[in-house]
């Protein structure tokens, strides 16, 4: 798998939260055998986590059934099979059942060499080069050899402008040269000895076999009829390969029975494309798929019901996913440039109201882009407290003043040279599968509402939010980012070089962050390479790129039969092995 910076959006705050009552730990936080055993022990009123769901298969290879068929859920369409131009949650589910990397990283974050396809990997004393040897007799899902030089192609791709991989190319661009020195053999040269360089050559690939063949005709590798076709019908090379793809409906995968690492545990998967929270429920509870991410609403109030306990139980875990509203400040609008307009709005957002309402008290405060449990947390952090009167004031202080006749906030702006009166009136974006986006836009929009300022909402289908999201055609957006592998990939959202063609959507600018993301890259001391991701999300989080809102635990169902599950800070899926350890057992005589 190779998600470095879990998905765009998370589906747009399809948000869960983390409790305020005693959390079980993620996986990550203890260890890895007993981890289903310590997640096991929750309350009697959560009712849920049972010791078996977490059954690992190494303990069980007699009963697996090896016959057996999963159905999963995807909040969405995916725009595309590509790995390369991959970069929402939906399409990241699908790339850990289809495609393969040499190196993997697990639960914990850890990175490891993939024992499927890495006979070795060794990197130079200096940090600045490293040689990579494959397995022989590697193939892609269409029998096709798989060599050093789909690797090398891969790279090219993700490097050229042309090529839309704004996901795949966070850290990839610190190789400046990767070279295949024989069919089994890569090496990679680094810009600098850095820290994150076993990181970086954990990029996407794809068959150099087809995406060769029209590359001088569509540079993109996503325009042509050639390129559309083959972005739809991916030839993979992990333990799945894809069958069919209805659209807007489901995506069947089978099992790949030459995939040389351990035997995929079901003979097909089929992912159902649901984008409705209620009509999800009411799937898994007749029996037509086997796992479903629950909102707030039915974790809290939803599942107690017969026809839910029959169908299966309840999973609860700690992750580090966080959403947010950005606040776009490249200057495309006249509101959000202002640090004080930013901060003035944090201040007038009533957190503990939308915990309770909105997420039933599972939500835990979000003070940043790091998590408490992480170790680059700064307990310096001080949270905006919910303060009208100090978001009025900072609202003055900037200029924009309330009009005592109509009790909206005006300033005056410049336009093409001539002078304007602009209301403070914007719109922020939410994407259409979210059950919980509007709920919190419009506590938020009272509240601001009562200073002077309107907040209307726009829901928009998931692919027009995600484009208007890339091209920053939006002047706030309600949205969230899971658990990055490593602290460097905020880089792909944070740094100012990221804004035109990587992840930092909101144009978030400042040197100080810039220059502690690259101490972060030089430093191989880690307690001081923590302290610097440390100092910088403070800085973000007092700049106020984002209203910084809440994380959400694993809030999950899993069919009766399921087995095999963990949780990592990313929840149930994209680590390794995570879903391919699952399985089903046998049927009972």
């Amino acid at each position: 798998m190779n998600s470095k910076w879990c998905g765009v959006a998370l589906m747009a705050m399809a948000l869960c939260g983390g409790c305020r009552r005693e959390l079980p730990k993620p996986e990550s936080a203890d260890s890895g055998s007993d981890a289903g055993k310590s997640t096991a022990t929750v309350s009697d009123e959560v009712r849920g986590n049972p010791e078996w769901l977490f059954a690992r298969p190494e303990d069980h290879r007699e009963e697996i059934n090896y016959y057996a068929e999963l159905t999963l859920t995807l909040r969405g369409s995916p725009n595309t099979l590509n790995p390369v131009l991959m970069s929402s949650t939906v399409e990241e589910r699908l790339k850990e059942l289809m495609f393969d990397y040499p190196f993997i990283f697990d639960s914990k974050f850890k990175w490891a060499i993939n024992p499927a396809m890495t006979e070795s990997y060794e990197e130079a004393a200096d940090h600045k080069s490293a040689v990579l040897v494959l397995k022989k007799g590697l193939t892609w899902h269409d029998g096709k050899p798989l060599t050093a030089h789909d690797i090398v192609f891969s790279w090219e791709q993700i490097l050229d402008d042309r090529v839309p991989a704004r996901s795949a190319r966070g850290g990839t661009d610190q190789i400046v040269a990767c070279k295949a020195l024989d069919d089994q053999t890569v090496r990679f040269e680094y810009a600098e000895p850095l820290a994150t360089n076993k990181w970086n050559v954990l990029f996407a690939l794809i068959p150099k076999h087809i995406y060769a063949k029209e590359k001088d005709l569509d540079p993109t590798l996503s325009k042509s009829n050639y390129h559309v076709q083959y972005n739809r019908s991916a030839v993979g090379n992990g333990p799945y390969r894809l069958a069919t793809w209805m659209s807007n409906d489901r995506i069947v995968l089978e099992r790949w029975e030459d995939y040389p690492g351990p035997r995929p545990h079901f003979a097909r998967i089929t992912l159902r494309i649901i984008t409705d929270a209620q009509a999800g429920l009411l799937a898994f509870e007749r029996g037509e798929v086997d796992e479903l991410e629950l909102s707030p609403e039915q974790f809290a109030k939803g599942t107690d019901t017969d026809s839910f306990r029959k169908a299966g139980v309840k999973g609860l875990g700690s992750q580090w996913k966080f959403n947010y509203i950005g606040l776009n400040m490249d200057g495309s609008n006249p509101f959000f440039h202002d640090r004080k307009v930013r901060r003035a709005i944090c201040h007038a957002v009533n957190y503990d109201r939308i915990i309770e309402q909105v997420f039933h008290g599972l939500a835990k405060r979000c003070l940043g882009i790091t998590h408490p449990d992480a170790p680059m947390f700064n307990n310096a952090i001080q949270p905006f407290a919910y303060d009208l009167n100090q978001a009025a004031t900072l609202l003055d202080d900037a200029g924009w003043l309330v009009d005592p006749d109509d009790g909206w906030r005006y300033k005056e702006i410049t336009v093409d040279g001539a002078p304007k009166r602009q209301r403070f009136a914007f719109t922020v974006n939410l994407a259409q599968p979210s059950t919980t986006s509007p709920l919190v836009a419009a506590i938020v929009a009272e509240d601001l509402k009562s200073i002077g300022v309107e907040m209307t909402s726009r829901v928009l289908e998931w692919s027009t939010f995600i484009e208007q999201m890339r091209n920053h055609e939006f002047e706030a957006q309600m949205s969230g980012w899971g658990a990055p592998v490593d602290p460097d990939y905020g880089w792909n959202v944070w740094h100012s070089t990221a804004y035109e063609s990587e992840r930092n959507y909101v144009g978030y600018a400042n040197k100080r962050v810039d220059e502690l993301y690259a101490k972060g890259r030089t430093e191989f001391d880690h307690k001081q390479r923590m302290g610097y991701y440390a100092d910088l999300s403070k800085i973000i989080y007092d700049d106020a790129p984002y209203v910084f809102l809440v994380h959400s635990p694993i809030l999950w169902a899993f069919d009766h039969s399921i087995r095999g599950v963990a949780f990592s800070p990313r929840g149930p899926f994209m680590f390794e092995p995570g879903i391919r350890d699952w399985w089903k057992p046998k049927p009972r005589p």
